[in-house]
């Protein structure tokens, strides 16, 4: 993973400030595709709560509508741990809709029935069938269970090799969701306790911006 940090230079009017905070704190690249100024090195906020990550330029195979391939990453353990003890995060991404998903977890282990949860749920909702499903090669991922549940349902269960540039979709939305995050805590200047609010908050967003061509 290659990364830059910015310094603020400028300023910009305070509506659009105004409307980048509002929005999460969302990638120049989307603001642009809003219609709206760009905020780089404008924003100070954003230069102490982003990791500017150097895009991929891979290639995966096409899809065609929504669950034709789903992409999971697991996020943690983050610190602190919630009070009900929570204290990682599974990312789901569906490849055609770039639609996030994030489910809490206590431990690893758990991912395999936050999936099958998520499974239900979202299937149920598009009338559909996932059709794959790529992770990488976490231990969480790397169990009969999860071979298991891809046999009965009949989805391919697909690993990547162990690099983010591998698992591209999933690795990046968790990098955005963990840059909205901590930009959501420093607007608001709430403490690193308030996180698991705050990666809902920056899935849903997230999942309100169209995607930038």
């Amino acid at each position: 993973m290659i990364a830059e940090f910015n310094q603020p230079t400028s300023h910009l009017t305070t509506n659009q400030l105004n409307w980048n905070e509002r929005l999460g704190h969302p990638s120049n690249k989307i603001l642009k595709n809003l219609g709206l100024q760009s905020t780089e090195n404008s924003c100070e906020t954003c230069v102490k709560g982003k990791l500017t990550i150097l895009p991929f330029k891979g290639h995966f195979d096409d899809v065609q509508k929504p669950l034709d391939c789903l992409h999971l990453d697991l996020v943690g353990p983050i610190s602190p741990p919630l009070v009900s003890g929570h204290k990682y995060f599974l990312t789901v991404v569906d490849q055609f809709t770039s639609y996030r998903f994030t489910r809490f977890l206590k431990r690893k282990s758990n991912a395999i029935i936050e999936f099958i949860a998520l499974k239900e749920l979202i299937e149920t909702s598009q009338e559909s069938k996932i059709k794959k499903s790529l992770f990488d090669r976490g231990g969480e991922f790397l169990n009969k269970q999860f071979q298991h549940l891809s046999e009965k349902h009949g989805f391919v269960h697909v690993f990547s090799p162990a690099y983010t540039q591998h698992n591209v979709f999933a690795e990046q939305a968790n990098r955005t969701i963990l840059d909205k995050t901590c930009c959501l805590l420093l607007t608001e200047n709430l403490p690193k306790s308030y996180w698991a609010e705050a990666v809902k908050t920056a899935t849903n967003l997230r999942n309100m911006i169209p995607n930038p061509s």
